[in-house]
Formats: C-alpha cells, structure tokens, sequence
C-alpha cells in the first residue's frame, strides 16, 4: 500500500506542478464566479441559474483536469521516459497502475472541492443555501463519474501510445457516454434489430454516465437521491473501475520496458 500511494503521491504532485493545470485551476474558478453575470439576466431564478451553470462548470472542467493530467502522465512515460526509472524500483505494475489511477483521480478531486468551494461561497453570498443536500449530492455523482472516467483514461493510456489519439478517445467516450442511453431510446423506437443490436454495445461496453447527471435533475421527484439509487450507482461504478482496470493491468503486463 505504501508503494501504491508513493505513486498516487508522486503523480498528484507532478499534475499540479504543470503551469497549464494550475491555470485550468484558476480559470475554472473565475468561471462559476461568471454565473454571477448570468444570474443578472434571470433575476427570478437567480439562485437556480447560479447552481445551474456552476454544475456544468464542475462537470466540464473535471473532465478537462482530466485530460490535461492523463497529457501529463503520457507525456512523461513516453518522451520523458519516466515510466522506465520507476519500474526499476520495487514495484510491480499493478501497484503503478494503481497508484496512477489514484494519482489522477486525486487531481481531479481537489479541482472539483476548490470548484465546489467557490459554489458555495457565491451561493451564500447571494442569499441561497450553500449546504443544500441535493447540490452537494450532485458533486459527489460528478465524482463518481469522473473517478470512472479516470479508470477509462487508465485503460486508454495502456492501449494507445500517440497523446492526440488518447486524447480523442477519452473525449468520444466522455460525450457517447452521455449520448448513449438517449440513443438506445431512438433504437428501440425504430424497431430496427440490426440498429438496436449496433448501439447496445455501445450502451453496454460504454460507461452509462447519465446515471450519474443530477445537475439537471436537482429539482426531479424521481427519486434519484434516494438510497438506493446512491447504492445502485456506486455498485456501477465499483464494478465498472474494477473492469477497467483489470483489462488496463492484463495488457499492461505484457508491455515491456
């Protein structure tokens, strides 16, 4: 375990020490304080446009934070070499990977509660209620959907070699996996076998991030705060990082370095 969060530590520190993410940090600040401007425009709702567009921010710039680390981590296995000096050490790759995966995720992480912080602040500042459970609750789904993702990029970054092309890949599966259950709803319209066959297996290989989209649903009665939707989703998600990884350390095995 000591050596697993060496790792998880090493790799933090490496994505924070990059200019560009410390600016992404910055910049994502600045961007819920604009939904301060766009609050001005729907006086009547300003509470609800401020939690809105603060939502959205969270959830984009997590998965840019995302992105830019897994450039980072890439950036330093291939051209840096990096990976060759810590593989001498005594460490086994699973542990690396696993290490990696906790690594990036904790990037993430701490951009989304600095996120998270400015939310609050400008919600209490504005008269709302910055502990409001059911906002709260939708940042830990945004989380949990990223710490998916983060397994996705591990699996991505073992598989391609060329950045641009991990880059790519991670983007079209961050965008089908919203896009997917909404597609499986048109299949199944069309009655079309061949159709529903070709988009079930995006829908089922996919990771269904829609489970975890509550920003647009913080108002909804359908019970998706409950506990056993909370349940249902971390189930998901625990099985889904555990396949991930698992195919992510099976292929890794077998790269030499």
């Amino acid at each position: 375990m000591k050596r697993i969060m060496a790792v998880a530590r090493y790799i933090f520190k490496q994505s924070f020490r990059n200019k560009v993410l410390n600016v992404l940090v910055v910049f994502a600040i600045f961007a819920i304080g604009f939904s301060l401007l766009i609050s001005e425009l729907a006086q009547e709702a300003e509470i609800k446009m401020v939690t809105d567009f603060g939502l959205l921010t969270v959830e984009l710039f997590a998965f840019i934070t995302l992105a830019l680390a897994l450039t980072v981590q890439m950036f330093e296995e291939t051209e840096l070499k990096v990976i060759s000096l810590i593989m001498v050490k005594p460490i086994n790759k699973s542990e690396y990977l696993i290490g990696k995966f906790l690594g990036l995720f904790m990037t993430v992480a701490m951009n989304v509660l600095l996120m998270l912080g400015t939310l609050m602040i400008i919600l209490k500042l504005r008269g709302g209620n910055p502990f409001e459970i059911r906002m709260l609750l939708s940042v830990y789904y945004t989380l949990t959907a990223m710490s998916i993702m983060t397994a996705v990029a591990i699996l991505i970054s073992v598989i391609v070699t060329s950045i641009p092309a991990a880059l790519i890949f991670l983007f079209f599966i961050f965008v089908l996996g919203h896009l997917t259950v909404h597609l499986k709803h048109l299949a199944d319209i069309t009655h079309n076998a061949g159709v529903t066959a070709f988009v079930n297996v995006f829908y089922y290989v996919l990771p269904n991030l829609e489970l975890f989209n509550m920003k647009d649903k913080i108002y909804s009665q359908d019970g998706l705060f409950t506990g056993a939707y909370f349940g249902l989703t971390a189930g998901y998600a625990l099985i889904y990082i555990l396949t991930a990884l698992g195919l992510a350390n099976f292929i890794f095995k077998k790269h030499e370095f």
